[in-house]
Formats: C-alpha cells, structure tokens, sequence
C-alpha cells in the first residue's frame, strides 16, 4: 500500500510539477552494475545483473531492521520486487527450477507485511488529524489494532532475515546462478557467435511484457472490475521494471518511457489501494453491526473512512484512464515497441557502447 495520492487537491499545474518529480526520483535512484553493456553475451550479463540485485537486497537487511526508519524495510522490499521480477523476465533463459524462488518470496512476503501496516499506520494518522474528535477517537483505537499487527509482523521479519538465513540464502544463490543459464541461440545453432546478446534479450521480454500490458489494457475501462484492474497494475509494474532494467541499451528516451509507465502504475496502485481499505473496512462494519457501545466509536471511524476512500477511489481510477487514453490517442506503447524493433532487425546494428550509459540499472 502507497499511502495518499501525491496529487490530491493539486491544480492541473501541480500535479505536472508532481509529474516532473516523480520523473527525477526514478532516474535519480538508478544505480549501474560496472562492467557490463549491451553487447554482452545474454547468458553472462543475466548472471551478473541477478548477482548483483540479490546482493543489493541483502545489503539492506541491516536498514529494514532500523525501526526508526520505516524506508528501510520499503528499500528492501523494492528490491527483492526487482530482483524476483527479474528472475521472471530471465526465466526463459534459466535452467528449470534452478532459482531459490521460495526463500526469497518468503522475504518478500515478511517485509511486504512490516511495510502495509507502515503505511496504514501513517494513512491513518493524517485522517485522524483531518477528523473531528469522536470520529477521531475511534480512528485512535484502529491505530492501536495496527500497532499491535505491526509488532508481530517485525518479529517474523525479524525472523526471517536474521544474519544466518540471510548468509544461507545469499551463498545458495551464489551456488545455483553458476550454472542457471540455458541460453537460447538466436539463429537455433550452436554457433557462440550467434547467441544473444543482452540486448537482444531484451528485445524479447520487453515485447513480451508489453503484450501482455497490452492486451489487458481493456480492464482500465470496467472500473468495478477489482481482480482486472489489480491484474493491469502488476503487468504495468513488470514492464516498467523490464524498461528500467534494459533502459541502458536504448537511452534517455528509455528512461522516460519508465516514468510515463510508473505514472499509470502509481494510479492504479493507488487504486487497489483504496480497494483494500474499502474491502476490510466493509468487513469490518459487518461483523461489528449490533455488536453493542463498545464498538460505537471504531463503527462510526470505520464508516468516515469508507465514505473517503470511495471518494478517493474514484480520483485514482479517474488518473489510470486519462492517462490510458493519452496512451492510445498518442501510440504511446506503438513507439516503445518500434524503440526495440529497431534493435532486433536482422542485420540491425546494436547500440553503440557509451561507457557507463551502457551500465544496467539496480534500482
């Protein structure tokens, strides 16, 4: 969960501004991998990138256990986010079942948990301030239901990312991405010369994943359709982190076409996120109805928060379709998809190498 829409109560002007700034905090985050460009051999440049995210989500582990800054566990959580969403993308040129797929998604999933509550807690403060004083009693008292969630879920993430998983599973990892590439040669020969190059590897994933965005992209106009609508979400954040990752071998263009993708992402994130407060909150009110006095103060805080976060839904499903339709009236995806085309022509010349433009992204 993300927490309030950053372009809440902003005029047009603001929220380009808004625009603008969340731009610059996605190329300002990217970290390159040294030595390493797009003429590398696929096989070899896999092993490199996956090596380096996985120990980039291990050096977090000591920040997400700071309690005193909850972007510890949120940088670190991204990060397993990116290294898992790479391991999908290299999954064609992985040899089966190769990965410890299961020991990172159970890291995932325990700081996913510290993470959610993070957001609730700090949602809920700013409605709080925002309630009068018995709506806001009653907000106090769902406060507190969450801080005592949260203290669990940093004891099992406590748990589960202590020094010694955390030193098993980096030494696993290192073990079976040894020998975890099976690349594909491009000509179907055995020729080394005609294997694929990074590059051209990410011509095929990022065609994939712009499929895949595309033909689900009809959900963002059935707004009552939760399952779909959260489906597009996620295919939206793969294919951002797909161009992210790739970025390098096309440019600055690249880049652009990351926030413009990280843009739809945040609205419908944002969404699902209203999603979620509306289904537990409906819950809620379910099981408390005629529960008695005790329950009267969270019931009437349960029913001011589904009435604002209706209202915010709408909002954020409003941004996903604008920008969908600016999409489709502008053939945004048409030209991300020529960009990589252009790359994967036969006889086509391959990005040019600029150095550490060259070098793949870690963010």
């Amino acid at each position: 969960m993300r927490g309030f829409f950053p372009w809440e109560g902003l005029g047009e002007g603001a929220k380009v501004d808004a625009d603008k700034s969340l731009s610059h905090q996605i190329v300002a985050k990217e970290k390159p991998i040294a030595n390493l460009n797009c003429h590398d051999v696929a096989g070899q440049a896999i092993q490199v990138v996956l090596g380096a995210r996985m120990e980039k989500m291990c050096a977090l582990r000591d920040h997400a256990l700071n309690w005193d800054d909850p972007e510890g566990v949120h940088d670190m959580r991204v990060a397993s986010r990116r290294l898992r969403s790479a391991l999908s993308d290299f999954k064609p040129y992985l040899r089966k079942r190769s990965m410890p797929l299961k020991g990172l998604k159970a890291i995932a999933k325990s700081l996913g948990a510290v993470r959610d509550e993070d957001v609730v807690l700090a949602a809920l403060e700013v409605l709080r301030a925002k309630a009068d004083k018995e709506v806001a009693k009653g907000i106090g008292a769902i406060v507190a239901e969450h801080q005592r969630r949260r203290v669990q879920a940093r004891s099992v993430l406590k748990h589960t990312i202590r020094s010694s998983a955390i030193a098993e599973f980096r030494d696993d990892f290192r073990t079976r991405l040894r020998t975890a590439t099976n690349i594909p040669d491009s000509a179907g020969e055995k020729d080394a010369n005609q294997v694929l190059t990074f590059s051209q590897a990410g011509t095929r994933i990022i065609g994939d994943r712009l499929k895949q965005l595309s033909d689900a992209g009809d959900a963002v106009y059935h707004p009552l359709q939760t399952k779909r609508l959260h489906k597009l979400r996620i295919l939206a954040k793969r294919l951002r982190y797909a161009v992210e990752l790739f970025a390098p071998c096309w440019g600055d263009e690249f880049k652009k076409s990351a926030a413009e993708i990280a843009y739809f992402q945040t609205s419908l994130g944002e969404l699902h996120d209203c999603d979620i407060w509306i289904t537990n909150l409906g819950a809620r009110l379910k099981k408390e109805t005629g529960a008695g006095l005790d329950h009267r103060q969270t019931n009437e805080a349960a029913v001011w928060l589904l009435r604002h976060f209706a209202g915010e839904r709408t909002k954020h499903y409003c941004h996903a379709l604008a920008r969908w339709q600016k999409w489709q009236t502008e053939g945004f995806l048409d030209r991300l998809k020529a960009m990589i085309d252009a790359d994967f022509r036969p006889g086509a010349e391959l990005p040019k190498s600029k150095g550490a433009a060259e070098e793949l992204t870690t963010s």
